[in-house]
């Protein structure tokens, strides 16, 4: 079973790496929220909802969004972000912050101009969600799902005309896979 103790000393060996264009384009940022159960560590996940436009439209992530001209740092964004989209202060009841490596997004098979910067979180306390519009639903996975090779799959994907076969997770109904799995992956290489 994975702790939150465990989690936390494996970060430490994370080689976070800061995109070279990451002042150049526009800034995104997550949280990656764990919290610790009887059955262990369990990691927060959202269903984006369906909206005309976004190229992560009902995609599996993490709480989190765009850099807006009043945010401090890109670490105040996932804050704001995190609220606006959950409900709850994510400082007021976690703690023990952690980055880890950014990432170019990617959108419909190409690179875009956005810098995702993900940080990994432990609730210290209970919050209440309240998602708002911008989520379809949202599920705590336990992070030990992620640790086991037996529940790594692929899917086919078409684009353009081409099929790829793509990594991902199913967790119950739910797809991890893309921008979220990568971010997982960073941190799961250490685990």
């Amino acid at each position: 079973m994975l702790s939150v103790a465990n989690l936390k000393k494996s970060l430490v060996r994370v080689d976070t790496k800061k995109h070279e264009k990451r002042h150049a384009f526009k800034r995104s940022a997550v949280v990656m929220l764990v919290r610790d159960t009887p059955q262990g560590a369990e990691l927060l996940m959202i269903k984006r909802a369906e909206r005309d436009g976004d190229p992560w439209s009902g995609h599996m992530g993490f709480p989190g969004g765009r850099q807006e001209e009043d945010d401090g740092d890109i670490f105040a964004t996932a804050v704001r972000e995190v609220e606006e989209e959950m409900g709850f202060d994510v400082t007021a009841v976690a703690g023990d912050t952690h980055r880890l490596s950014d990432l170019q997004a990617t959108g419909h098979g190409r690179l875009l101009p956005l810098v995702v910067t993900p940080f990994v979180m432990f609730a210290h306390s209970e919050m209440v969600i309240t998602p708002n519009d911008e989520v379809a639903d949202y599920v705590w996975i336990p992070l030990e799902f992620f640790t086991y090779a037996g529940n790594r799959s692929h899917f086919e994907w078409l684009f353009e005309g081409k099929t790829y076969r793509l990594p991902c997770y199913y967790y119950r109904q739910y797809k991890v896979w893309g921008l979220s799995l990568k971010m997982l992956d960073e941190w799961l290489e250490v685990l």
